[in-house]
């Protein structure tokens, strides 16, 4: 009886362990996937300095990037992103009934790719923006870091684990 009643116990505090560690995990993981306002400057500052660190930027160049990036968080800019996400939103709501309505997700398919394209011209802008502050020779590691980035299989964009595109 003693071997079954510490065999028990150790199960017992066992997966309390298990519990614990999964609660602190999915606590760590929750506070991860919804980042405040600040919590994104944060990043895009980070990103910047660790940018500006691999090129060897000026004082006077760093300065104007950040400028530069600070000019570019604008509330349209939020709210195209919002919408985005709404838009997204839509078409899984649609794609989930019992019947789909092909033109409505055709529909929301289309607004998804405008606001797309005007996100990425946006984000082209700030690129050429940043690119008229760096040197000649920044301007090549830069692009030659971006051109790196994000790449997988045959030139494809990974999307997290498995190549899903991940969405919190």
């Amino acid at each position: 009886m003693t071997t079954i009643t510490t065999l028990s116990t150790r199960i017992t505090l066992g997966s309390l362990g298990i519990a614990t560690f999964g609660l602190v995990a999915l606590l760590a993981g929750s506070a991860q996937a919804a980042p405040t306002a600040a919590g994104n400057n944060d990043r895009s500052e980070a990103r910047g300095e660790r940018m500006c660190a691999k090129l060897a930027c000026t004082d006077a160049q760093k300065a104007k990037i950040k400028q530069i990036k600070a000019s570019n968080k604008t509330p349209q800019q939020k709210a195209a992103h919002d919408n985005l996400r709404k838009l997204q939103d839509q078409v899984q709501a649609e794609l989930r009934r019992p019947s789909p309505d092909a033109r409505a997700i055709e529909r929301l398919d289309g607004q998804i790719t405008a606001q797309r394209t005007a996100l990425h011209g946006q984000r082209r802008a700030q690129q050429l923006q940043i690119l008229a502050v760096l040197t000649p020779d920044q301007r090549t590691k830069f692009l030659d870091h971006a051109g790196r980035r994000g790449k997988g299989k045959g030139g494809q964009r990974k999307h997290g684990k498995g190549g899903q595109r991940q969405r919190g």
